[in-house]
């Protein structure tokens, strides 16, 4: 979902070994690569069986985001990615999501916060300077007054 350099919050399937996918500690410090069905870690001893069923639930809320946000289900969609930054906050993909959402909700404060998040653990993303040029460059408005010709970040209408 993120920036291998984000750590955890990428998810716990390594790269094929031998064919087979494999469970890497979340740990940064261990990082050891377990067999799928592994309740502890090889390397630490920690557990990452729960790790990979939260991980494969926030992936699965990650996809229900973008499809209700493609069908125009902006709340679900917000919703469904506001879930994933409360569990993996270095999320990066996650933020931005949310804070399109938001900006297609009319919650400009929710939007900027967001991006600035992202801007504060990725300084270069280019999606969240294009929202934040967005919001910078067009007035504060009421939830739900966009202008007909507001566009988001990613170029689509957002209302």
């Amino acid at each position: 979902m993120t920036d291998p350099a984000d750590g955890p919050a990428d998810g716990p399937v390594g790269g094929p070994v031998g064919g087979d996918a494999t469970v890497r500690c979340p740990l940064p410090r261990c990082g050891a690569d377990n067999p799928p069905d592994a309740e502890d870690c090889a390397g630490c001893g920690t557990p990452v069986r729960g790790h990979v069923r939260v991980t494969a639930h926030a992936a699965r809320l990650f996809n229900e985001g973008l499809a209700a946000a493609r069908e125009g289900r902006d709340a679900m969609a917000r919703d469904r990615f506001a879930a994933v930054v409360a569990w993996f906050p270095a999320d990066v993909e996650a933020r931005n999501a949310l804070a399109l959402a938001a900006l297609r909700l009319g919650d400009r404060r929710e939007a900027r916060r967001q991006w600035e998040a992202v801007r504060e653990r990725r300084p270069g993303d280019a999606l969240a300077g294009r929202g934040l040029s967005l919001l910078d460059g067009s007035p504060d408005r009421d939830a739900g007054d966009r202008g007909p010709a507001e566009r988001d970040p990613a170029g689509r209408d957002p209302g």
